[in-house]
C-alpha cells in the first residue's frame, strides 16, 4: 500500500500540536471578558509555533524529496550553483561514494541541508519556492479551496505577526479566533502539500 504521509509531515503533525496545546491552555477555565496578558501570550505563541511548523515542514520536505527523487531541477538551479560554489569537493565525494558503493544521496543531502539552513520558508513567496523545489504543482491560490480563506493574504498577515513577535519583541493584538484560524490554515496547507507530494512520488 502506498504511503500516506511523508516523514516530514509526520514531524509537522507533532510540531503543530504545540500550537494546539497553546489554544487548549488558553481555553482552560476561561471566563468572559478581556484575556489577561499571559493568555494573550498563549495566542501569540500559537501563531509563532504554527508559522515555524510550516517552515520546518517545508525545509524537511525538500531534504526528504530532492536527494532521493531529484525534485524540480530547473527550480533548484540556483541552489545547485550555490552548493557547488560553497562545497567544491562535493562532486568528487559523490564520485568516490558511487565507486565505493556508498550512499550518494546522503552526500548531496548534507550539502543541501547546509544551503537550506540559510533559507526560511515563511510567507507566500518562500512557500511557493519550497513547493517548486519539490516539484509539487500547487499555487498559493490552490490552498483557498482547503482553507476557505484568502490564503495568500492571511499567510502574509500571520507571518508578519510572527516576525513582529520574534524579531522585534512586539506584542500585536491576538484574539482566540484569529490564532485558531492561523493554526487551522497551516494544518490544511501542510495536509494538502503532503497529499500532493505522496500522490506525485507514489505514481
Amino acid at each position: 500500500m502506498p504511503r500516506q504521509k511523508t516523514e516530514a509531515y509526520k514531524v509537522f503533525e507533532k510540531n503543530l500540536e504545540r500550537s494546539n496545546a497553546f489554544l487548549r491552555l488558553f481555553d482552560v477555565d476561561r471566563t468572559v471578558g478581556q484575556p489577561t496578558n499571559d493568555e494573550k501570550e498563549l495566542l501569540r505563541g500559537a501563531v509563532v509555533f504554527a508559522i515555524g511548523a510550516l517552515d520546518a515542514f517545508l525545509h524537511e520536505l525538500v531534504l526528504e524529496i530532492v536527494p532521493k527523487f531529484g525534485g524540480n531541477r530547473s527550480a533548484l538551479a540556483e541552489a545547485l550553483r550555490s552548493i557547488a560554489r560553497d562545497d567544491p569537493g562535493l562532486s568528487l565525494r559523490i564520485v568516490l561514494a558511487a565507486q565505493g558503493g556508498g550512499p550518494i544521496d546522503e552526500e548531496f543531502r548534507e550539502a543541501l541541508d547546509s544551503w537550506l539552513e540559510k533559507k526560511s520558508f515563511q510567507g507566500v513567496t518562500r512557500v511557493a519556492s519550497a513547493l517548486s523545489y519539490v516539484g509539487v504543482k500547487l499555487s498559493i491560490k490552490d490552498f483557498d479551496q482547503v482553507t476557505g480563506l484568502n490564503t495568500g493574504e492571511r499567510l502574509e498577515y500571520y507571518t508578519d505577526m510572527r516576525h513582529s513577535i520574534v524579531h522585534r519583541g512586539l506584542r500585536p493584538n491576538a484574539v482566540r479566533s484569529s490564532a485558531a484560524e492561523c493554526v487551522a490554515m497551516i494544518a490544511a496547507m501542510a495536509k494538502a502539500i503532503n497529499a500532493e507530494t505522496v500522490k506525485f512520488y507514489n505514481s
